[in-house]
Order: structure tokens, then C-alpha cells, then sequence
């Protein structure tokens, strides 16, 4: 929390030579670092992996999100590994996604009008059923004559912490690496050669001849048919993707390319097993080049999820919310239970491991400490039972009968919020000074019992709903008394605190006070005024919590579009916008923060809080559009 940075700290080593919106491309192999936006991500519904548009694999960890990577050189370019594909005499590379897929294709622009085209997937069967060993595939394709291409594979296992892979041959065309008990199968045409540490391939793919080549946890066997997979693989995200009578896409068809993108995305992050969303594939890419706010998000953020799963309710993926709920009840422990619901959870619902540090890795553009693992876990973070509770009423109105049989196992959470709302907490920013009452902690407890009453009502407990109105009634008089700042005239960030926080933009979007409120708009203008550098928002200006800068949030960037909008606004809200999405990747991906001074992507990417952010402003554009 801290006043916004308007320039690079000196001597960073960070590159921001390619312009964020930009067409990407290459004139050769270099290191990884230009900018994050050269990454596009695949994945399996178990985890994801970044390819670099220079053809190189960086970042993948198998077999889940959270499991130690394989390829990392995404954080250190010498010992994090990785998986290249690379032609002669490259001129210039493009990436696109096929449309309404998560399958990406990388063309190689080569001298005498050739061309390489790699496409990059993980496949998944009908009903979106992985295949059972997670695996990457890379079907190579040449045009206008014959293609010189050399492969690389050098798989660091542990987060390049073990031993370098034993290799072996396993069988004509087939590479294994082992490290421990971890292996590595690779599939690929061609003579294979190792030297220990990598292993190396080079190969000619003509016109008309297309070549496979694969990657897989484990020791199985190549696909019968990658084709086929291809097929199959594109079936499920066009067969998934919304439908044009979803309530976002009638509000929103003038932004479709990026509502659609966005969906992508955030099915992207979700777990097919568990029905959770993590917040990010990555860890520890930085909120500033050389700073220390480097966070590992592969895991299960109870508020992050609930996020999610509102806008696909919002999409028509009514399935993916129930999941969602079903998820969070089964975190739930035995009643009387010292911590009832923590802040985030690994996949299967545990606390994630402790927050350890990778002292011997260099860090994405020499930013350290990279982390794994999350201390935020054992904060306490009130707003997350508003979130579900919120979550949970907005899904009565499509699915009533499941949240009904749902109802006994949520009450608590708003029975808690109306006991616990008096207590200090670590925030929805997770600060890591000492806990504080922080308005929008109280905020989210309010709206855990004002929608448990709606609930207890519609359920048939009306005595309950009385209780849940009179703590409500309570909170929303402590809030306008000590969270509003009558000389500032608008929200502030903490009960002792007298600057704002952008957060306190979702006073209307939750329904406490209405857009046209005068202390909405108040917190709006001072939002503008305090936080604000045209359409990029940072999150607060004071911080107690941590040194060093980071990025304007894209999320709290694209709420205060979503505000003017509803405000009435529109004009000024579709500018915003618009100067929000050119920041975009060419991919049409956001990472988690953004830098407006050096035009740089900062933060975890790509992130599904930015992703939302953009589902909502563009429903909030479209619907007062129409209105």
C-alpha cells in the first residue's frame, strides 16, 4: 500500500520493448523475459502450461497446478528447464488461439514464403475428461517447402531442485527421463541424442507431413491418433463455450471476441476433478521488476472462486457454480471447528503447504524471493463468507432446488459473519502487517447476512431471516458511521484509516447502496482523484504491509468501469475500456497488474481475477446499453 510508482526502479532488468496489444514476434531465440505477454496458455482442466511465441515451452508443472514444475525457465533461464521447438531461420513468429478453443497455434514466418506452424494443446476427451496421463502435444506442420526444425527437452524436476534426469531410449522414436520417482516420456520422429542434461532432436517436416510430437507424465505409451485428439480436443471448448441466449452474451455481444477469451480463460483454470478455480498458473512472477511481491497463485482462493463462479452463472454455466458450492461445502470441517473456512485450499480441499522460498533460482527478471506455497492461508479474511453466501443467493435465482438442499450447510457461514464481523482481519489485499478493520472485510459480512436472510426467507425460516436483517441493520449502521469519511466524502479504506481503497467500489456492485447514491458516487470520484492514472487503478495508497511498488490492479481498473457505467456514464466507461483492453496481450490475456509508465504486464498471469473483471465491465456496458 503505497503511493504509485510513475516510473521503473533503476536498474531493472525487466524489457518492455514489446508494447503490450502489439502483434508478437521474434527474430530468433533469446531469453524468455521480454515481456509475459509472449506466453500463450494451454491445458487439461488438471493443469496448464505457458509457450513462448518463440516456440519454447517455459513454465509447466505436472500432473496438477500446484505440483512442482517440469519446465521453468519462465523463472530461471539456465535451471528451470523447458521444451523447444524451433525452426531454421526464423523471420518472425505470430500466435493465435483457434477460435473458441484453448488450442494455440504459433506460424513461423522462414525465408523463401515457408512457414512452420506448431499447434499446441493438452488434449481432452468428450465430457471433458482428461486423458489419464496429463500430456502436451505439438503437431508440427510446414508450407511452401520442406523445414529444418531442432527439438530440445530438458525437463528440471522439483523446481530444478533434484538430480539431472537419467535417460534412456524406449523404443524407435522415444525419449524417457527420470529424476527420483518422477518421469518424462517424450514422444517425437527422429534420432534422439543426450548429453546428460537434455536431449535433442533434429528432424524435417514437409508439406503434407505432418509431425507429432509429444510430452507426458509418466511412462505411457503416444496417442494412437494426435489428430484425433486435435479433433476431439477442439469439439470440447466449442462445444463448451457459451451460447448466444447466455444473459452476458445478449448484453455484451459488442465485446464477444474478449467475453469469449475471458470464459476460456477462467474454464481454463478450473479443476474437472474438484470443480475449484485456481487464481493463476503461475507463481512468483512480479508485481514489480527487483521487487519482493511475488506470490504463488496456483491454488483455490475462496473469494477468487466465488468470483468465478458468479460469472459463469452469469455465462450460463450453471454447472460450473454448483461445482463451485459443492467444492467449498466440502471444505467445510465438523461443526465447532477452530478455523471454519479458510482463505484458500489446494485442489483437493487441504491447506496449502507452507509458503517456502527457491533461494536457487535467479527469479523472473531477477525478481526474488520466488515463493511456493501461501502464508495468506492462515490469515483471516472475513469478506469470504459474503462471497459464498453471495454466491449461493445469485444461484437460487436460476438453480432454487439446489441451493435449498444446499441452504443447511451454508447458514453457518452467515450465522459466523454476523458474530464475527467485529473483528479485526487481514483484508481482501491480504496484508501481512497486523489485522485491521478494513471496510470491505465488514462490507463482505454484510452481505453475508443481508442474502442470508433473502435465503432464510425463501427457505421457510422467517424467524432466522429476522436475525440475519437485524445484523445486517447493524453492520450497514457501523459502515456509514466509521467506513465512510465525511471530509474525503466517500469510503475509506479501514475503520482508523483515512485514505481510500479501491475496493470500496464494490459498495454499489454488492448492493449495500445504490449507484446513484451520494457516497457512491463520492468513493467513485475519490477513487479517480487518489488512485487513479486515467483508466488504471491502483488498489490503495498507504501501506503498512510491505516495501517496494507494484502495478496499477487491472481488476479494480475494469470495476471502475463497471461503476461509471452503471452510474450512467457510458461514454466515459466504454473509453476506459477500451484503453483497458488495448494492455491486453495479442492473445486478448491479462495479467494481474500493469504498469501504464513502461507499458509492462506485472504480476501472475494469466489471471483470472483481471478476466472477471472484464466479463463484468462489459456486461455493465451492454446492459446499459440496452436499458
Amino acid at each position: 500500500m503505497h503511493t504509485p510508482a510513475r516510473r521503473r526502479p533503476p536498474g531493472s532488468t525487466f524489457q518492455s520493448d514489446r508494447r503490450a496489444g502489439a502483434s508478437s514476434g521474434n527474430t530468433g531465440p533469446k531469453p524468455p523475459w521480454d515481456t509475459i505477454y509472449g506466453y500463450g496458455a494451454i491445458g487439461n482442466l488438471r493443469t496448464a502450461a505457458l509457450v513462448s511465441d518463440r516456440g519454447s515451452i517455459d513454465w509447466a508443472c505436472l500432473p496438477r497446478f500446484a505440483a512442482p514444475s517440469v519446465f521453468g525457465r519462465l523463472l530461471d533461464r539456465k535451471r528451470g528447464g523447458y521444451h523447444l521447438v524451433e525452426p531454421e531461420r526464423c523471420r518472425a513468429t505470430t500466435q493465435r488461439y483457434l477460435p473458441a478453443t484453448n488450442v494455440l497455434r504459433t506460424h513461423f514466418l522462414l525465408d523463401g514464403a515457408r512457414q512452420l506452424t506448431v499447434t499446441d494443446f493438452m488434449p481432452i476427451a468428450k465430457g471433458g475428461a482428461s486423458v489419464p496421463e496429463p500430456r502436451i502435444v505439438r503437431l508440427l506442420e510446414a508450407e511452401g517447402g520442406p523445414v529444418s526444425v531442432r527439438i530440445v527437452v530438458e525437463p528440471r524436476f522439483d523446481y530444478g531442485r533434484g538430480p539431472a534426469p537419467a535417460w534412456r531410449a524406449g523404443g524407435k522414436g522415444t525419449l524417457r527421463a527420470r529424476s527420483g520417482s518422477d518421469r518424462l516420456t517424450l514422444h517425437v520422429p527422429g534420432d534422439w541424442r543426450t548429453d546428460g542434461r537434455l536431449g535433442r532432436a533434429a528432424l524435417t517436416v514437409r508439406p503434407g507431413e505432418g509431425v507429432a510430437t509429444e510430452i507426458l507424465w509418466g511412462e505411457g505409451g503416444a496417442l494412437d491418433s494426435p489428430e484425433r485428439a486435435l479433433r476431439e480436443t477442439v469439439r470440447f471448448w466449442r462445444g463448451w463455450v457459451h451460447t448466444p441466449d447466455a444473459p452476458i452474451h445478449r448484453a455484451a455481444h459488442v465485446w464477444h471476441d474478449w467475453v469469449e477469451r475471458s470464459e476460456l480463460l477462467l474454464k481454463l483454470l478450473s479443476d474437472q476433478e474438484s470443480g475449484a478455480f485456481v487464481a493463476a498458473p503461475t507463481t512468483s512472477l512480479p508485481e514489480w521488476p527487483g521487487g519482493p511481491r511475488n506470490w504463488d497463485y496456483r491454488y483455490v482462493w475462496v473469494r477468487d472462486a466465488a468470483f468465478a463462479a458468479q460469472a459463469f452463472i452469469a455465462l450460463g454455466h450453471l454447472e460450473e457454480a454448483r461445482r463451485y458450492v459443492r467444492w467449498v461445502l466440502s471444505c467445510l470441517p465438523p461443526k465447532g471447528a477452530r478455523v471454519p473456512l479458510r482463505t484458500l485450499y489446494d485442489l483437493s480441499g487441504e491447506a496449502p503447504p507452507h509458503e517456502e522460498r527457491l533461494d536457487h533460482w535467479e527469479g523472473y527478471a531477477g525478481s526474488r524471493p520466488i515463493r511456493i506455497g501461501n502464508a495468506a492461508a492462515g490469515q483471516l479474511q472475513l469478506d469470504i463468507f459474503g462471497e459464498v453466501v453471495g454466491s449461493a443467493a445469485q444461484l437460487a435465482h436460476a438453480d432454487p432446488e439446489f441451493v435449498r438442499k444446499a441452504w443447511p450447510r451454508l447458514r453457518p457461514l452467515a450465522e459466523l459473519a454476523a458474530r464475527a464481523w467485529t473483528r479485526r482481519d487481514s483484508g481482501i489485499w491480504e496484508s501481512r502487517a497486523a489485522p485491521a478493520h478494513y471496510t470491505h472485510s465488514k462490507l463482505m459480512c454484510w452481505v453475508a447476512v443481508a442474502r442470508g436472510a433473502e435465503l432464510a426467507e425463501r427457505f421457510g425460516e422467517p424467524k432466522r431471516a429476522e436475525e440475519f436483517r437485524a445484523a445486517a441493520e447493524s453492520i450497514r449502521r457501523v459502515l456509514l458511521d466509521r467506513g465512510f469519511d465525511r471530509r474525503l466524502g466517500g469510503f475509506v479504506q479501514g475503520f482508523d484509516r483515512r485514505w481510500p481503497d479501491a475496493s470500496l467500489l464494490r459498495v454499489p456492485m454488492v448492493g449495500f447502496l445504490p449507484y446513484t447514491d451520494p457516497k457512491v458516487q463520492g468513493t467513485i470520484r475519490l477513487v479517480e482523484e487518489k488512485l487513479a492514472r486515467g483508466p488504471f487503478v491502483y488498489r490503495y495508497s498507504s501501506s503498512r504491509s510491505l516495501h517496494g511498488p507494484e502495478g496499477s490492479f487491472l481488476l479494480c481498473s475494469f470495476w471502475l468501469v463497471e461503476c461509471l457505467a452503471r452510474s450512467g456514464e457510458r461514454a466515459r466507461a466504454v473509453r476506459n475500456f477500451r484503453e483497458l483492453l488495448k494492455v491486453a496481450g495479442p492473445l486478448r490475456l491479462f495479467s494481474e497488474e500493469y504498469d501504464p509508465s513502461a507499458r509492462v504486464p506485472l504480476g501472475n498471469y494469466p489471471q483470472a481475477f483481471t478476466h472477471i473483471g472484464v466479463l463484468r465491465a462489459a456486461m455493465a456496458i451492454g446492459a446499459q446499453r440496452t436499458s
